[in-house]
């Protein structure tokens, strides 16, 4: 918190004696100043203006909006919320000014986990709720919260969705159907104009979201007007629904025909497509629209970009970026260059990498300790990751997930350690799941020991009921053994679950 002006900190000793709708003005300056300073529109009034004479409605309001940009709630925050909630539920403000419940509301809904029940409390007990009620409700509500009760509710009581309510639904629409009813809404209330981006592209996003780019075209198609964030989502959503071409050819189009320069969100959704494709040539003219247009620096652009050269065989570029020390790395950038190492069969360097980045101060997670564990099992470095294993589980606090396991299975299983694998799997602290017994599978078919083999593949047929792929592979290893009447009863597990297995498919791509 940064001190107070001394001509500033002069004029507020005296700003008790002013008039109310002067210190109003007072405290709304103030609250709209300086993040840092949000606690001195409350201190204003506990020691100036409350003990002197009544507030009204706005200065309550005023004083809400001034513990809105406090970046992290704590406790104090939301007693200072339930405070104001006291005084306008004393002084009878609450039940007159929708104004004020619903800066009250935004106040709660800014500590979602302790104060969404306060919030919905409140948002209960309000005799009047406008459109605006209910859109703070909607747009602030926690990630994950059905919001359509809510919407069936805002109807029910006589307030018609405007544009800010089709806009906070529409990310959080995860069905087809839904998504069909907001647009007819949107369309028989004339909201899909000439300017309206918003809607438009959240259309776009929300069709791409549900797998129906179709649709999501025809929005597009159909927008009299375009502007980055429609292009964009267009590109994302074709990428998305893993039509690589189409995400490509909409990116081209987008600043050769609409004229529109993409943005980082736009460059970042289509190197997903140039690398799914290993598209290098078209990996490095995104690479040169990120330096055109001074956007070289930004650091999810910049891990898109080494996570693009690495897949697409191109690690020396990826390496250049990583070194490049104009823009500041995070835990993500770490991640993708020891993942690129990995890719390419470089354990020792994914190693050295992990190490400098532990020499940095930076904590590793769990995606990193996936990463530097999987390249030690493509570079057979058994020891060196088994050391990095129990280095992360009792140095860092590193969570051990299934994946991880899994790698550890097949770091020993690759090496011929069969018997030290499962006793890795027995020493679990959690039931071991189906990539882990697929590991230790590969590993006894490659080690011909029928035993494990055996075991694991018992365990897969009682553990994979919604994945095809280890089913099959168990399968084919009954029938190479001809026991033919486990493979009926396993193929029949497939076709009763109407399973299926998404083909494998190679390509070479001459650049």
């Amino acid at each position: 918190m940064r001190p107070l002006p001394p001509a500033v900190a002069a004029r507020l000793a005296v700003v008790g004696g002013l008039p109310l709708p002067v210190f109003n003005a007072a405290l709304s300056a103030l609250a709209s100043s300086d993040p840092s300073h949000a606690h001195l529109p409350l201190y204003l009034f506990r020691r100036r203006l409350f003990p002197l004479r009544r507030p009204d409605a706005f200065t309550l309001s005023s004083l809400a909006a001034s513990l809105l940009p406090v970046i992290a709630p704590s406790s104090w925050f939301l007693s200072a919320a339930a405070s104001l909630h006291a005084l306008s539920l004393q002084l009878g403000f609450l039940r007159a000014d929708p104004v004020l419940a619903n800066s009250l509301l935004l106040l709660y809904l800014r500590a979602p986990t302790t104060g969404l029940g306060l919030a919905r409390r409140l948002f209960d007990e309000m005799p009047e709720r406008t459109a605006s009620t209910y859109n703070t409700f909607i747009s602030h509500s926690p990630p994950g919260s059905d919001l359509w009760p809510f919407v069936r509710r805002m109807l029910s009581d006589g307030c018609a969705p405007d544009r800010f309510t089709v806009s906070a639904v529409l990310p959080v629409c995860s069905s087809a159907r839904r998504g069909r009813e907001l647009h007819c809404f949107a369309l028989k209330s004339s909201m899909c104009g000439a300017g309206d981006f918003h809607i438009s592209s959240g259309l776009v996003s929300m069709y791409s979201r549900v797998g129906l780019p179709g649709l999501a075209r025809q929005v597009f198609d159909g927008m009299e007007q375009r502007n980055v964030v429609s292009w964009t989502a267009m590109v994302a959503g074709y990428t998305e629904n893993r039509m690589f071409e189409d995400a490509i050819d909409a990116f081209r189009a987008m600043w050769l025909i609409g004229g529109v320069l993409p943005n980082r969100i736009a460059l970042i959704s289509v190197l997903s497509a140039v690398e799914a494709l290993i598209y290098l040539k078209e990996g490095k003219q995104v690479h040169g629209f990120t330096i055109r247009m001074t956007l070289s620096e930004e650091v999810s652009l910049c891990n898109a970009l080494i996570d693009m050269y690495a897949k697409c065989g191109a690690l020396w570029y990826a390496q250049r970026i990583f070194d490049d020390g104009k823009w500041c790395k995070d835990v993500i950038s770490w991640c993708s260059m020891i993942h690129g190492y990995g890719l390419h069969g470089k354990g020792a360097e994914a190693v050295a990498l992990f190490d400098q980045m532990h020499a940095s101060g930076v904590k590793p997670d769990s995606i990193v300790s996936l990463g530097v564990l999987s390249a030690c099992s493509r570079a057979g470095l058994v020891f060196k990751g088994l050391d990095i294993y129990n280095s992360l589980v009792k140095d860092h606090g590193v969570h051990p997930t299934e994946e991880m396991a899994a790698c550890v299975v097949d770091l020993l299983g690759r090496s011929g350690m069969i018997e030290q694998a499962l006793d890795f799997i027995k020493s679990m602290s959690v039931e071991p799941g189906p990539s882990v017994w697929g590991a230790l599978l590969d590993a006894s078919v490659i080690h011909n020991n029928k035993q494990i083999q055996d075991l694991a593949c018992r365990n897969l047929l009682r553990l994979e009921e919604g994945n095809p792929s280890n089913l099959v592979s168990v399968s084919n290893l009954y029938a190479f053994d001809g026991s033919w009447n486990i493979v009926e009863q396993v193929r029949v597990k497939i076709k009763q679950g109407e399973l299926k297995k998404t083909p494998g498919f190679s390509w070479i791509n001459p650049t």
